[in-house]
């Protein structure tokens, strides 16, 4: 047997219902968002006002006591001076002289039958002090006249520079088989600074009158075109 339904209900009441219905739906999806909301303000109110105040109150109790660990350390001021010092080197290890370029620079521009037997350099002043021995008069008079014409570049230019500013010969002095001098020298300190690849410009042939006269004669700078060779030093 079949059931029969019948809405004695009018529309307007139906429509009623529905109303309300969907009242409660809205209502209830707001009351969770409300209430979602308030949770995550709680939340973060919680982390900004406890958890953040109480790590930064960890934090300054860490400073306040890893700070008096360091004043409690014995030496403390001495070993930070140190600690600087040490981080110093690298910067002040560029800046020496490298003295070992010295033994490659020598060969070339020492003529032959010219001894050298004392060589003394200052790199504060940057002067060297040479003596030494040869057999004649004009090999003396080469060697400093070698000197003065020497040049160098810096690896990557072309541009030439004087090598030694200064060459002066201080004392000769002769017997019967050896002559013996002494002659000063300023350099440009650029030939020993690390860091620089330096290539020597060395005249091989001279014409200056120091060659040709007497160790008394003034040099002018006249001479002729010298051939060169070059070598560079590390």
């Amino acid at each position: 047997m079949s059931t029969v339904q019948f809405n004695l209900l009018p529309d307007v009441k139906l429509e009623f219902y529905k109303s309300q219905k969907s009242k409660r739906l809205v209502f209830n999806a707001a009351l969770l968002v409300t209430g979602a909301a308030i949770a995550i303000m709680v939340i973060s109110f919680s982390v900004a006002n406890i958890v953040q105040k109480k790590a930064l109150s960890d934090a300054d109790k860490d400073i306040k006591k890893y700070s008096d660990q360091l004043k409690a350390t014995p030496d403390l001021e001495k070993i930070l001076t140190v600690q600087n010092q040490l981080n110093a080197l690298p910067a002040l290890h560029k800046q020496k002289h490298v003295i070992s370029r010295l033994f490659d620079y020598l060969p070339l521009i020492t003529p032959d039958k010219v001894n050298i037997g004392k060589l003394t350099l200052d790199d504060q002043a940057n002067t060297m002090v040479i003596t030494g021995t040869s057999d004649k008069i004009e090999n003396v008079n080469k060697f400093a006249d070698t000197l003065k014409f020497t040049s160098y570049t810096v690896s990557g230019s072309t541009d030439k520079k004087q090598a030694f500013k200064s060459v002066v010969l201080d004392a000769i002095g002769r017997d019967e088989t050896t002559v013996s001098y002494t002659i000063n020298v300023e350099f440009d300190p650029t030939l020993f600074e690390s860091g620089q690849t330096i290539v020597l410009v060395v005249p091989q042939e001279l014409t200056t009158r120091s060659v040709t006269e007497s160790p008394g004669a003034v040099f002018n700078g006249q001479t002729g075109q010298p051939t060169t060779k070059t070598q560079g030093g590390q």
